[in-house]
């Protein structure tokens, strides 16, 4: 594959006017000499990030912002931006996040070597000790493991051809976690080439208190019998049993810390949400996924 003529970055919005400045200067110090477009898809925020988003895409390269409309998701309003693209290569990265500034050189240099490209993610930059305390290990380091499968993009910092993209109809609207791996996977399944840029960098932000890290938790944890049972004719195995019970186990042995321990509060709150989600998606989705 050849260079990109034109990349559209698409950027999801909803309810992050605090954030998204950081992340449209971020975008407005790119190195990249190449022609490039931005597309800020609101998904119906109430906190004014619609003027927020206004004002900061003036400074870029054909800024704009569109309407997502309903649904509210992130798969939504992501595939609201790709269809108001104008680019031959879509490079999706998020409100709260901030992207290294050759992001865009080392995403166009990638995509000459595959169908889908999976940027890096860093947990270091943005977040506190603490609330990286609360993740045993880096959410993407455990994310490229992809419940022993596939490898997958994060939505946070994702790049993809327009052709294939629109091939494979997008992310999945319905889902509200794990359609980047939804969509990964079954473009990889389907024959299309994912590559990993390691240089491709965007600096995520993790949530800083417990209650958002549990529903976050929660949320990803009941995606997971979903993709199971999507994808269990295509390879995807079951949990190892003994994932379970190390993670009950952790459970019953720190419980009595939380009280006393912020960082035992929100491993506890994390393990306890993912576990609850994978119990309530094994229940919706018909199957045991543990």
């Amino acid at each position: 594959m050849t260079a990109p003529a034109l990349i559209s970055v698409v950027v999801p919005l909803l309810d992050d006017a605090e954030h998204l400045p950081d992340q449209l200067e971020a975008l407005a110090a790119q190195d990249y000499a190449g022609r490039w477009e931005v597309i800020v898809a609101d998904n119906g925020s109430r906190d004014g990030g619609v003027a927020v988003a206004e004002r900061g895409v003036a400074a870029l390269p054909d800024g704009r912002v569109i309407h997502a409309g309903e649904p509210r998701s992130a798969g939504h309003a992501r595939n609201a931006g790709a269809a108001d693209a104008r680019g031959d290569f879509l490079a999706f990265c998020d409100a709260d996040d901030v992207v290294r500034d050759d992001w865009l050189t080392e995403m166009a240099a990638a995509a000459a070597d595959g169908d889908i490209v999976a940027g890096a993610v860093d947990s270091e930059r943005l977040n506190a000790p603490l609330p990286r305390s609360w993740h045993r290990r880096p959410p993407r380091e455990l994310a490229l493991e992809s419940f022993r499968f596939l490898v997958h993009a994060s939505g946070t910092n994702t790049g993809v051809w327009a052709e294939t993209f629109h091939g494979l109809g997008g992310f999945d609207e319905d889902l509200r976690a794990g359609e980047d791996i939804e969509f990964s996977w079954r473009a990889q399944l389907a024959g299309h080439r994912l590559v990993v840029a390691e240089r491709a960098v965007a600096h995520e932000r993790l949530r800083t208190d417990v209650r958002a890290l549990a529903r976050q938790g929660f949320a990803y944890g009941q995606a997971g019998p979903g993709l199971y049972r999507r994808f269990v004719g295509g390879g995807m195995p079951r949990p190892r049993p003994g994932d379970l019970l190390r993670t009950c186990g952790r459970l019953v042995a720190s419980a009595p810390l939380t009280p006393f321990s912020p960082r035992a509060r929100g491993r506890w709150a994390l393990d306890a949400a993912l576990q609850a989600g994978r119990v309530a998606g094994s229940i919706r989705s018909g199957v045991v996924f543990l």
